[in-house]
């Protein structure tokens, strides 16, 4: 089954949440109400033409295909705010939002993307737009990226935190720990100021979510990770802790517990 079919063709009913797996740190998320938020898609080879890393793993889907209701941008990096295929996103979908910190913001701006479709979403703010809760809450990705955020997103009565391209610092990241998600999904590959997979599970023990989805791994070579050693630190230091490595473009159906992955 191609991708956009899957995505098309799931319809989670009311408290249940389908996640998708886009690779890298990019994620989809749709509700009950059939409402698409995109989390840090990335679809495009913008990372090889500016910095001249080769994608290893293909994208999922195509540029053309994504339409979602919302975007959700943790920060500036390519790999993160595709501005090869967020301005087309945009003019085509005049009614979709994109929030980001203000870097993302302004890059948005200079490139002509609609002011009225973009939202401005730094540490501390809260919003909500459609059936999706918004909290950006701390991340701390290097000088380079000074206002990168982490992102608490609930839906369906579920919370997920996303805590972005981030190292990790267990007194920081306390206020996320304290509203007990559900769900975590972390970086695991050690570079470029990100958490390792012993960092990572270093946080799963803070967070202590149902379930956790380790991300940001395979698609660059330089990007590093070593996924099974983030599977053998789970289960030697977090053993009571549920975690699910996805295949790119796998859907996770969740309704408190994986109900069903395809």
């Amino acid at each position: 089954m191609r991708f956009i079919d899957k995505l098309t063709d799931c319809r989670p009913k009311p408290g249940e949440l389908a996640i998708f797996w886009l690779g890298q740190a990019g994620f989809l998320l749709k509700n009950s109400s059939g409402e698409i938020l995109a989390v840090d898609p990335y679809l495009s080879d913008a990372v090889e033409r500016i910095c001249g890393l080769k994608r290893l793993m293909m994208a999922v889907m195509e540029p053309e295909e994504l339409n979602p209701d919302y975007f959700l941008i943790s920060h500036h990096d390519e790999d993160h705010l595709d501005m090869d295929i967020i301005p087309e996103i945009l003019k085509r979908n005049p009614g979709t939002k994109l929030l980001g910190p203000s870097a993302v913001y302004q890059r948005c701006i200079e490139e002509g993307i609609n002011q009225g479709q973009l939202m401005e979403f730094n540490e501390g703010d809260k919003t909500v737009l459609g059936g999706f809760e918004l909290e950006a809450v701390f991340a701390d990705h290097g000088d380079h990226a000074p206002d990168a955020v982490g992102m608490m997103v609930k839906t369906e009565g579920h919370l997920l935190y996303f805590s972005g391209d981030t190292s990790y610092q267990c007194e920081r990241m306390k206020y996320a720990a304290e509203k007990k998600a559900d769900i975590l999904i972390v970086p695991i590959n050690g570079e470029y100021g990100n958490m390792n997979s012993c960092e990572a599970v270093d946080l799963v023990n803070l967070i202590k979510p149902k379930l956790t989805i380790p991300s940001h791994f395979w698609t660059f070579i330089r990007h590093g990770s070593e996924p099974y050693l983030f599977d053998r630190e789970m289960r030697l230091e977090a053993p009571d802790s549920p975690f699910y490595f996805m295949c790119q473009g796998e859907m996770l159906l969740w309704n408190g517990e994986i109900a069903q992955s395809r």
